[in-house]
């Protein structure tokens, strides 16, 4: 390549760079949810959230619930709950109350089950509007547990997290990872998980452990820098591990490996 063509390929480079940092882009979502999570007490009907636009713009909020897979079309979905209004417009500083009304459909009455309550935020469309030039407006989705609680249960539901059970194993790939195992009727929710040993830290991401089951927690690569947890953890290796509770406060915990 010439030195002229070269010149003129750089400078249609730095153009294109150029238009792209001019773009100005609505990244920020606008509608709040008042909690962290809910709770459905198993002798109610129905429960509610508030939501509000902190925004400047009118927005929609369309809400749904599904069982986990975050990725499935809200068409597709079958839960035993009801959300109203499923879509709403908002204008800015408006509040709305939803309305989580159960079905009435059985749901296991020994132990919690785990639903997600999603809220998508659309913006309004931006075209038209004198300082929307290069704007891009993007849809925000805000996705929280819904936990669904009987009356009854044995214990209460803080104590869960502390009554985990848990090993390192090694998975088909030859990866070491954390398990954990919930004998309680409650679900375990954790805001970090992560094993000392050897005087390191290896970072396990977060989670929950449902009520009866086995939860796997792979180890981080990227933020483990690489590193890998040795296959038998020494003397002394622990987990350490961040409970949540229904309020969204959080408390720590340290549990040896026994060997």
């Amino acid at each position: 390549m010439s030195w002229k063509n070269r010149h003129c390929s750089i400078l249609l480079h730095m153009l294109a760079m150029a238009s792209l940092l001019l773009c100005a882009i609505s990244a920020h979502a606008s509608i709040i949810l008042y909690g962290t999570r809910v709770v459905f007490p198993g002798a109610e009907t129905e429960v509610t959230l508030k939501i509000f636009n902190k925004g400047k713009r009118p927005v929609l909020a369309q809400s749904w619930l599904d069982r986990g897979d975050e990725g499935e079309s809200p068409d597709s979905i079958e839960v035993p709950f009801v959300v109203t209004p499923s879509l709403t417009r908002m204008e800015p500083g408006d509040q709305q109350m939803l309305r989580i009304i159960h079905s009435g459909q059985a749901l296991p009455q020994d132990r919690e089950s785990l639903f997600w309550l999603n809220v998508l935020d659309v913006p309004p469309k931006v075209e038209n509007q004198k300082d929307s030039s290069g704007a891009l407006a993007l849809a925000f989705r805000t996705r929280i547990k819904l936990m669904y609680r009987p009356e009854g249960l044995p214990g209460k539901p803080r104590d869960a997290p502390k009554q985990l059970q848990w090993i390192t194993d090694t998975v088909e790939d030859g990866q070491i990872v954390l398990k954990a195992h919930n004998m309680t009727a409650y679900i375990a929710n954790l805001g970090r998980v992560a094993l000392e040993a050897g005087g390191k830290t290896f970072e396990a991401g977060v989670g929950q452990v449902l009520p009866g089951e086995t939860a796997t927690f792979a180890f981080i690569s990227k933020a483990n820098k690489g590193e890998h947890p040795p296959p038998q953890p020494p003397s002394g290796a622990a987990v350490v591990y961040t409970s949540v509770d229904d309020w969204g406060g959080t408390e720590g915990h340290r549990v040896e490996l026994a060997r």
